[in-house]
């Protein structure tokens, strides 16, 4: 019985991993509201992995500014999760970490800690322009 039990576990795992599969695998030029998306989630991701290694190396400063802008972002951001679930997955919600995939997102950065300690002290102040407006950075690229 307890093997019954196991393998049928062992099923639903990997069922449930194979629904994980994108089924589209390209950016869609021919989807502007698709593509703005992806390219927003683009940007989400890499603030993400700087914001991530930032905290790795205890800069609070970093860190609590990357929060914030989540906190104000989240609309947009849970949007772009929304629609790139349901395009990659077809349901409503999956990982980020299974859209990063999708999308062939790097999982994280490579840069040195030097480089790092630039970038996580400049992070601050990159995320208030209006660059990292997310709203306004999605209503542009689909004006494309």
């Amino acid at each position: 019985m307890k093997r019954a039990s196991l393998a049928l576990g062992v099923a639903l795992v990997a069922s449930a991993q194979a629904q994980e599969r994108p089924t589209p695998s390209a950016y869609e030029f021919d989807k502007p509201g698709v593509l703005a998306q992806q390219l927003l989630w683009g940007v989400v991701h890499g603030v993400r992995l700087l914001a991530l290694a930032c905290h790795r190396r205890g800069d609070t400063a970093a860190t609590d500014a990357y929060v914030d802008w989540l906190d104000a972002q989240w609309p947009r951001v849970r949007a772009a999760e929304s629609e790139l679930s349901r395009h990659y997955f077809r349901r409503g919600q999956a990982p980020m970490e299974a859209i990063d995939n999708a999308l062939k997102l790097k999982p994280e950065l490579a840069q040195s800690d030097a480089e790092l300690g630039e970038a996580c002290a400049t992070l601050p102040a990159a995320l208030a322009t209006p660059r990292y407006d997310l709203e306004s950075y999605y209503r542009e690229k689909l004006k494309r």
